[in-house]
């Protein structure tokens, strides 16, 4: 059965959020930190000092451990070998230190990634010290406009004001119980991990259990991937083997270490073969003081094209995913988009530059989208035949950054997209919602006097 290039990159996409979900779970949970489902695990683990499989997993993923800082090492590889001799291979690397902040207050970390897909590499990260923020690329950082960052503070207020609703003692923080996935648990011995006895437990994962949990989770946050109806049947009939090792310190009872193997069988129509996919997550110096410190080569504007898009993302999850607020899982099942948390609009210069050429009398077009819109490719089009026809500056920007302009556009009223805005050159400001063709922009414009 042929699977078609999206499809592979969705799979991969659940990959990625379910690992993630299985990370954060085991992160403290202020709103479920002395919860009844902890408790059979605590008091196993003082009686003997021992925990068995179970009782590992639900430690694990009850969040009973309290994690409150140490360092991270992730890793993702994706290595296909095609049909047609056109191997394709992609990596993730995430590492850093992570600290919970003071009570109310923004957590600290450093984080940075390293994406290769072959012939590209990109490196980036965030850095969060509680009061500023910073997107990296290579050695260079760039400042998080204030504005923004105080958006960010925001959404860990309005998640926390969920908390002592009737859903905060929902397994898990985003409300999922990553044990439904599991199948075949097997209880495989202490083992030693960054010093500390664990208990090692592997598993069989269910993948279209899992597909069916995550699926509409990803949606709320704001994916828009066109799935088969019976996606989670298909994910299960190219799904050959789906492993899982996780490894929970027996007194501490917090995840040091998950791995997670994949391997997939597209059928011999297929041009992706068969892909093998190996995730890797290890946690280290947990509980001990980690020193997070401001980048020293800071600059303003922001990171270039994949880096921006990679850069604001992990510092959406940071804030999210170190020290998450109580209520997340109420705020999620309430309709709160995580997503737009977690997976911003990619931070850039356009304001900054729009800002500029509006000081200098200049006439400015900024095009706000949702890049899978159709109407908006169809408007994007019009902008890029307009943008060589005129001397005005023109910006295409996501629609969900058009709070980062401030003054320039609050009074103007965009909440829709496909939306145009058309500056004069003495600074006022035309909305044009909706489709327009090229040549309808192109007068709008040159009437923009």
């Amino acid at each position: 059965m042929a699977i078609s290039r999206p499809v592979l990159l969705a799979l991969l996409g659940v990959v990625l959020l379910g690992a993630s979900a299985f990370a954060v779970t085991n992160a403290r949970d202020a709103s479920d930190s002395s919860s009844s489902s902890a408790a059979p695990a605590q008091q196993v683990s003082q009686q003997n000092g021992s925990l068995n499989a179970d009782q590992a997993l639900g430690a694990a993923f009850s969040g009973s451990g309290a994690l409150d800082s140490g360092k991270i090492d992730a890793s993702l590889d994706l290595e296909q070998a095609a049909a047609n001799d056109a191997d394709f291979n992609f990596s993730l690397k995430l590492d850093g230190a992570f600290q919970n902040g003071a009570k109310n207050e923004m957590p600290l970390f450093a984080f940075k990634l390293k994406a290769n897909t072959g012939d590209t590499t990109v490196t980036a990260g965030a850095v969060s010290v509680g009061d500023r923020a910073f997107l990296t690329q290579g050695n260079q950082a760039f400042r998080v406009p204030q504005p923004l960052f105080a958006q960010f503070k925001q959404a860990r207020r309005q998640i926390a004001s969920y908390a002592g609703g009737a859903t905060a003692s929902e397994p898990g923080i985003l409300g999922l119980d990553p044990r439904s996935w599991l199948t075949n648990v097997k209880d495989e011995g202490e083992a030693q991990v960054d010093g500390v006895t664990t208990k090692h437990v592997s598993a069989t994962v269910d993948a279209p259990n899992l597909v069916r949990d995550l699926l509409p989770l990803a949606r709320q946050g704001g994916a828009s991937v066109n799935l088969p109806s019976n996606f989670d049947q298909q994910v299960g009939k190219v799904v050959k083997k789906a492993e899982v090792d996780v490894y929970v310190g027996q007194q501490d009872q917090i995840l040091r270490r998950l791995n997670v193997a994949l391997d997939l069988d597209l059928g011999q129509n297929s041009q992706f073969g068969q892909p093998r996919v190996r995730f890797d997550l290890n946690l280290t110096d947990v509980n001990e003081a980690q020193v997070i410190r401001a980048p020293k080569n800071v600059s303003g504007g922001a990171p270039k094209a994949e880096a921006g898009a990679f850069s604001s993302a992990i510092l959406g999850v940071g804030v999210l995913a170190v020290d998450p607020p109580a209520g997340l899982a109420a705020a999620r099942k309430a309709g709160f988009r995580i997503g737009d948390v977690i997976s911003p609009a990619p931070i850039t210069n356009n304001p900054r530059k729009v800002a500029a050429a509006v000081r200098r009398h200049q006439k400015v077009v900024i095009f706000f989208q949702n890049p899978r819109g159709l109407d908006d490719q169809a408007t994007g089009r019009s902008v890029r035949s307009v943008r060589g026809q005129t001397k005005a500056k023109v910006f295409t920007d996501d629609i969900r950054s058009v709070d980062r302009y401030g003054p320039i556009l609050e009074d103007v009223g965009v909440n829709q997209a496909p939306s145009i805005v058309i500056i004069d050159r003495r600074g006022n400001a035309h909305l044009l919602e909706g489709f327009i063709d090229s040549r309808a922009l192109a007068q709008e414009v040159a009437d923009a006097r």
